[in-house]
């Protein structure tokens, strides 16, 4: 089957008027950065794709993500919290192990629903 892909938006910050603690969790590039250098340190590229985007057009809710695959829901997360790119490795390790037309659990995905 192929591989999953997560997507994360690098140019996701929050607002300049945010407190402090909401900027810094709120950062698309560094959330991008930590989780591409989590996935090569586990030996995780031949379980997903990373890719990266320039805008998921969730501006007002930083940062945001994807999960997409062959014959599997697509989830989009947003209010990820940047400094915890291992949550984000989780549960793209645990799509990854969904078969068609499974769901992933809401419990077990990062930030907030983006619908």
């Amino acid at each position: 089957m192929a591989r999953p892909t997560l997507t994360i938006c690098t140019t996701c910050r929050a607002s300049k008027h945010a407190p402090e603690a909401a900027r810094q969790r709120a950062r698309g590039e560094d959330l991008w950065d930590a989780v591409k250098a989590l996935r090569k340190e586990q030996g995780l590229k031949d379980v997903f794709k990373l890719e990266s985007i320039r805008c998921l057009s969730q501006c007002d809710q930083p940062c945001a993500l994807v999960l997409s695959g062959k014959k599997r829901s697509t989830y989009l997360r947003v209010a990820v919290n940047a400094l915890d790119p291992q949550a984000v490795l989780d549960a793209a390790c645990r799509y990854a192990q969904l078969s068609p037309g499974q769901e992933l659990p809401e419990r077990l995905l990062p930030g907030e629903s983006g619908d």
